[in-house]
């Protein structure tokens, strides 16, 4: 008889803390405007669509509730957030550094990095390779960049005129020989040799978009159900290919640095004068705190997050300039200007001089972001304006593209 009272005010106490909980979070939830949600589901059926409708749904109820709304998936209360004052607070937070939990599906083949982690590990990782990106690294790589850009020229003028194609393909396998040459540290010859490279190239884009499939369909979560899908193959395929790539790369690099032994690099003196002869590929295999696996996870994520990035920018650039000849002629008569009917090498003094491009490229961030939405973990209590708190565990997406 005690052990079923005791029993009973265990379970009586955590009802009440949970109710108490719950009135907190609805009460912070009201705060902002939001769909109607149902008992048990919230506003899950909502969102059970493809990726592409589901940004039109978010569209839809940023028009209808405004800049910055809440919704609920199940019992989980989330936030949408596309506020531009809002944002800024947002990610300059310290209390967001923790990405949100449906990053944990890209983790299998991109490791806890660059952009599936978060927190310290993430911190630690891009100090150790951001000189890497520096200006001065990029003035060393501007050989490489005209190298392959002449090579992408040859390619281009080789077309039949009059007959669409896909620049995204062109393009891309240019930034990939550019990113082995400077980022890695591989001759062109080393690079056009890597086991699997183009089929990853090919591969990568639909990677991706199965990834946010998991992130945003409720049964692809469920592993027994993942593991049986056609899906968990293709992944399984992937990252094996990627790892056989990459442990290429790595060969390469410990051939070159045989003397790795004697080399100890400190996180806190990393600058790229002093180490201007590694590359990403030589500042992971020395960093003593990371395992083989996370390693090759690493130098996959700084391999796909550079050469698809700039390519998807690079192509959508181009694409405009095709749409927009007017604009097309301005940037063709920035280029006449400085380059007249010289054929040399672009250098980064020339680049300086062309306003219009700088223009160009930034408008074309602006319509096609790197990334339509980025989700955020609440890790404390966090004030956006008078009156409305966002609570410490909750999701935040901040919606970029809409």
């Amino acid at each position: 008889m005690l052990m079923l009272l005791a029993f009973a005010c265990v379970a009586l106490a955590w009802w009440a803390r949970w109710r108490a909980r719950r009135w907190r979070l609805r009460t912070l939830a009201d705060q902002l405007p939001g769909p109607p949600a149902l008992p048990v589901l919230g506003n899950a059926l909502m969102l059970i669509r493809n990726p592409e409708e589901i940004f039109i749904t978010f569209g839809k109820l940023k028009n209808e509730y405004g800049r910055a709304f809440r919704f609920w998936l199940g019992p989980d209360l989330n936030y949408c957030i596309s506020e531009p004052d809002y944002v800024k607070i947002l990610l300059q937070s310290r209390k967001l550094n923790e990405r949100g939990p449906q990053y944990k599906y890209m983790v299998d083949f991109l490791g806890y990095g660059i952009l599936s982690g978060s927190g310290p590990v993430w911190r630690k990782r891009r100090k150790l390779i951001s000189p890497n990106y520096s200006h001065k690294a990029i003035e060393n790589y501007s050989y490489a960049f005209n190298e392959e850009t002449g090579f992408l020229l040859q390619r281009l003028r080789a077309r039949p005129v009059g007959k669409s194609f896909n620049i995204y393909e062109e393009v891309v396998n240019t930034t990939t020989y550019t990113v082995c040459q400077t980022l890695f540290g591989l001759s062109r010859e080393q690079t056009l040799n890597l086991p699997y490279l183009q089929e990853i190239v090919n591969d990568t884009h639909q990677m991706y978009a199965e990834a946010f499939m998991r992130m945003t369909k409720w049964y692809l979560q469920i592993e027994p159900y993942y593991w049986l899908s056609e899906y968990y193959s293709r992944h399984k395929k992937f990252i094996q290919k990627t790892k056989y790539m990459v442990e290429a790369v790595v060969r390469h690099r410990v051939t070159k640095i045989n003397d790795t032994s004697l080399i100890e690099l400190d996180d806190s003196e990393i600058e790229f004068n002093k180490h201007e002869l590694f590359s990403t590929v030589d500042k992971l295999i020395l960093e003593k705190s990371i395992d083989y696996d996370e390693m090759l996870k690493q130098i996959f994520t700084i391999f796909t997050t550079s050469q698809e990035t700039s390519a998807n920018i690079a192509s959508f650039l181009l694409l405009m300039m095709a749409y927009h000849p007017e604009s097309q002629e301005k940037l063709y008569a920035e280029i006449k200007e400085i380059f007249g009917g010289e054929d040399r090498h672009v250098t980064d003094e020339d680049v300086k001089r062309m306003p219009y491009l700088d223009m160009v490229f930034k408008e074309v961030v602006r319509l096609f972001p790197i990334a339509a939405m980025v989700q955020r973990t609440v890790m404390e209590d966090i004030d956006i304006s008078h009156g409305v708190t966002l609570p410490a565990g909750r999701s935040l997406a901040v919606l970029i593209f809409h």
